[in-house]
């Protein structure tokens, strides 16, 4: 694709130059000296049109989006742990870079971006690399259920085995919603990690960082559907 524009290029300095040389080669009193002026620069404005239409319909087709977690920032550009591109470069004039918060937005300067920010970003590829029309630094959470196959009343941790048979390791901390469904009411009730019993049913949701190691998370929020619901 690179080929044919330059290709079209060419073909315009071409014509630029046939177009010098009947101008050098004509006299002021030739009077069908316009015409022949006229057309080239016709057929040179439509060769340029071509060029532009072409180059747009490029950047249309290779305008991606992407995100993951940010592993290094340099000042032109970042990487970040995407399995498709993982290059991310800065325009200077064109990128910007918005955090977001809730369901709004607030346009924040590139340097602020920091290692480990999940960030959403919007632009052209080419060569692995994404050249940034728009940065979004996000929140990336992470939602499953699964039952709960093991308890730790020391470290207030539990294991949740999924029905796709993953394992994650989830950390009850001070701030993490904790819910259950009463089973005579079915309204959910706020509860103490006491509360957990293994064989529960629990959805969970939980606050991606990447730096997590092991499937093993700080738990957000958790609703717990107890077991003897299903056996009632």
């Amino acid at each position: 694709m690179k080929n044919a524009i330059k290709n079209c290029f060419i073909v315009i300095l071409f014509y630029c130059f046939f177009t010098n040389s009947i101008a050098l080669g004509q006299t002021p009193s030739s009077t069908a000296s316009s015409s022949p002026s006229i057309v080239v620069d016709k057929d040179i404005q439509q060769l340029k049109d071509k060029v532009a239409n072409k180059v747009l319909e490029i950047r249309r087709q290779n305008n991606k989006a992407i995100s993951g977690f940010v592993l290094s920032r340099d000042g032109n550009g970042m990487k970040i742990n995407s399995d498709e591109v993982n290059q991310v470069k800065f325009d200077d004039t064109l990128t910007k870079v918005f955090k977001v918060l809730g369901t709004s937005k607030k346009e924040i300067k590139k340097d602020d971006i920091e290692k480990n920010d999940y960030v959403i970003v919007s632009g052209v590829v080419s060569d692995n690399t994404i050249t940034a029309n728009i940065v979004l630094i996000d929140e990336n959470f992470l939602v499953d259920s699964g039952k709960i196959t093991e308890i730790n009343k020391e470290t207030y941790n539990i294991k949740v085995l999924t029905s796709d048979k993953n394992t994650y390791s989830l950390d009850i901390e001070t701030g993490t919603k904790q819910y259950m469904v009463n089973i005579k009411t079915l309204l959910k009730e706020t509860i103490g990690f006491s509360k957990l019993k293994e064989g529960d049913t629990v959805h969970f949701v939980v606050k991606k960082t990447g730096s997590e190691k092991n499937n093993t998370y700080s738990a957000y929020k958790i609703l717990v559907i107890p077991q003897e619901y299903f056996i009632k």
